[in-house]
């Protein structure tokens, strides 16, 4: 009631603008449904952005900001900027905790040095070259590393086709960003929205018209991750297992 009420609409709805910053634990790992979800897709849903991306010209004045980061240096640079920014947005975290602890999850002094700032989304730096690459995945959170771990385990002939990239902001959706990351491929055939949420959870269902809008050739964006489900995730621990595993395995498959 009170995200409903007053975090997402006051300012429109009485002009008080708020600088309220949510951190939530976000991630799955296996602890079962009620360690899992900060339930984020309720956030994007009441996210008052346009849909349709195509336009250059598109505007954004979104009611709230909803980030995922995945580094040390992108929480660094997203509490500063809502604190030096002269107006103010309410603004969600879901933050993963496996992250805390998680030694892939670092960031140098450099990345949070004088004109470093927060980035919307972080460039693909695994593939080798831009002009191999057939399929593109969009990934947010944690899992992130995940596919890192597996990237590494598969053949150089096949990763060369393949290219992550993270949003690490949600809403305002990086349309710009975005757009400028996608003409780094010319020879996509695929594109993929992979997390480890369910289909009917994360933030699969505002990303996907968004990203569409923005494909070339009018294709499509694959849904990669868990079938749709009453609760955040599983409490089986071997079936949360076979199905992260699957999910991971079908981002290398097909290719």
């Amino acid at each position: 009631v009170i995200t409903d009420t007053y975090i997402s609409s006051g300012e429109t709805k009485w002009l008080r603008q708020s600088g309220l910053v949510m951190l939530l634990p976000h991630g799955y790992d296996g602890a079962g449904p009620e360690h899992s979800s900060s339930r984020i897709e309720r956030f994007l849903q009441l996210c008052n952005t346009p849909i349709d991306m195509s336009s250059n010209s598109v505007i954004q004045n979104p009611n709230m900001h909803v980030a995922i980061p995945t580094t040390p240096a992108q929480i660094f640079h997203l509490l500063r900027r809502q604190m030096i920014r002269n107006y103010r947005k309410p603004l969600i975290v879901a933050g993963p905790k496996t992250l805390l602890r998680l030694s892939a999850a670092t960031s140098s002094l450099e990345d949070m040095a004088p004109g470093t700032s927060f980035s919307p989304i972080l460039s693909d730096v695994l593939s080798k070259s831009s002009e191999k690459v057939t399929r593109v995945v969009f990934v947010a959170g944690k899992l992130y590393y995940d596919l890192v771990k597996a990237y590494a385990e598969q053949s150089s002939e096949l990763t060369d086709k393949i290219a992550i990239v993270r949003l690490e902001e949600i809403c305002p959706f990086p349309r710009d960003e975005l757009a400028s990351e996608l003409e780094r491929f010319p020879n996509v055939q695929e594109y993929v929205w992979c997390q480890e949420e369910t289909m009917n959870a994360g933030a699969f269902t505002y990303v996907q018209p968004r990203i569409q809008s923005l494909l070339p050739n009018n294709n499509m964006l694959r849904y990669i991750g868990r079938a749709p489900l009453a609760a955040p995730v599983t409490g089986i621990s071997n079936v949360f297992k076979a199905e992260q595993s699957r999910i991971l395995q079908e981002v290398f498959t097909g290719i």
